[in-house]
C-alpha cells in the first residue's frame, strides 16, 4: 500500500482557487443529473441548542472516476465568535481497492470555494448577460465567496450588502472593496430594498424562517440561494419559489432540505413545480431563461460529487507545485 497523502489547509489556500473548480463542478452537475453519481448526506448535532453547531458527513462517487470521497464538515458558532477556521477534512479513497489515497485537512476552505464555483456555474447559466446591481443578504463566508463568484462571470457596477449584524456587514464591505475595486459597494439597512434593487440576488444567511418574499421580486431577476442547506433553514418563501423558474443541484436532495422542503411541508408547493436540475440545464435537456423577463432561482444545497471533483483538482494542483528552493 502506498503512503497516504496529507494536504494542509495552507497548501489548499495557496494552490487552489474557486476559478479552478468552475468547469469541474459544472461537469459534476451534469453527471449527477445523468444518473452517474451517488451522493449521501448525514447531519449530526453534537451540542445544544442545535443552531450552535452541526456536522455534515457527505459521500460522493462518480462513474469512471478512480476515487470516491467521504467528507466531514463541521460548523460551530464558537469558531465564528473566535474568528478561527472551522474544522473538518475530506478523504479520498481508491475506487478499486478502497484504500485511502489522501486526506485533505481543508478547514472548510475547499467546501467554501466549491460552493462559490457552484454559484458561478448557476449565475453563468441563468443570470441575464447584462446586470448592473447585485445584492447579497448575509455577511458570512459564503456572502463573500458568492459575490466574488458572481463578479467572475457577470460584471456589475453596484453591490448592496444587507445583514442583521451591521458591524459584520461593514467588515464584509471593507474586504470586498479591496477585492472588487471597480464596484460601488453600499450597506443597505432595508432587506426589501436590497431585494427589489437587485438584478442578481445572493441569499447566504443562516435564517431559520423564510424572509425573502415573492412580492418583492421583479422581472428579470436571478437569485442564487445557498444559505438554507439543511432541513432546519429557509430563506425564500413559497411565493418567491412560485414566481421563479427554480433549478436545483439535485431534486432528491433539495426536497429534503432548505427552502423547497419548507415550502412542500407548508402545502403550498410541489416538487413538480421545480424547473429541473442545473445538470439538465447544462446538458441542454432543460431550458433555463427563455426571456429577459423570467425570474430564475438556483437553489443549491451541495452534493458529494461536487466535493469529489474539487478534491481531485486540489490533489492534482498541490502535486504539481514546484519543489521548494
Amino acid at each position: 500500500m502506498s503512503t497516504v497523502r496529507i494536504l494542509s489547509a495552507a497548501e489548499l489556500r495557496a494552490h487552489v482557487k474557486f476559478e479552478h473548480l468552475i468547469e469541474p463542478v459544472a461537469t459534476a452537475f451534469r453527471e449527477v443529473s445523468a444518473g452517474r453519481a451517488d451522493n449521501a448526506q448525514l447531519v449530526m448535532y453534537p451540542i445544544h441548542p442545535r443552531d450552535q453547531g452541526d456536522v455534515y458527513v457527505k459521500t460522493g462517487t462518480l462513474q469512471g472516476h478512480s476515487a470516491y470521497l467521504v467528507k466531514v464538515s463541521p460548523w460551530f458558532s464558537a469558531n465564528v465568535q473566535a474568528s478561527v477556521p472551522q474544522g473538518g477534512f475530506v478523504a479520498l479513497f481508491d475506487s478499486h481497492t478502497g484504500h485511502t489515497l489522501a486526506v485533505l485537512n481543508e478547514e472548510h476552505y475547499l467546501s467554501d470555494i466549491r460552493t462559490a464555483a457552484a454559484g458561478a456555474v448557476a449565475a453563468r447559466a441563468l443570470a441575464r448577460r447584462q446586470i448592473r446591481t447585485a445584492s447579497v443578504l448575509g455577511c458570512g463566508v459564503q456572502a463573500y465567496w458568492q459575490c466574488m463568484a458572481l463578479h467572475h462571470v457577470r460584471d456589475f457596477s453596484t453591490l448592496l450588502i444587507w445583514a442583521r449584524d451591521a458591524a459584520k456587514a461593514a467588515v464584509l464591505k471593507k474586504r470586498l472593496t479591496t477585492e472588487l475595486p471597480g464596484v460601488d459597494i453600499r450597506l443597505e439597512a432595508d432587506v426589501e430594498t436590497s431585494v427589489r434593487c437587485a438584478d442578481v440576488l445572493i441569499c447566504a444567511t443562516a435564517a431559520r424562517e423564510p424572509f425573502v418574499r415573492g412580492e418583492w421580486l421583479r422581472e428579470g431577476q436571478h437569485i442564487t440561494a445557498v444559505g438554507a442547506d439543511d432541513p432546519s433553514k429557509s430563506e425564500l418563501d413559497v411565493s418567491a419559489l412560485k414566481r421563479g423558474r427554480v433549478f436545483v443541484d439535485s431534486i432528491e436532495t433539495t426536497i429534503a432540505n432548505g427552502d423547497v422542503r419548507r415550502a412542500i411541508q407548508c402545502g403550498g408547493y410541489s416538487p413538480n413545480e421545480l424547473a429541473g436540475e442545473l445538470g439538465e440545464l447544462i446538458a441542454g435537456s432543460k431550458i433555463g431563461r427563455s426571456s429577459d423577463a423570467d425570474i430564475t432561482i438556483a437553489k443549491l444545497v451541495g452534493l458529494g460529487a461536487q466535493d469529489l471533483v474539487a478534491a481531485e483538482v486540489s490533489l492534482a494542483k498541490v502535486s504539481s507545485k514546484p519543489p521548494p528552493l
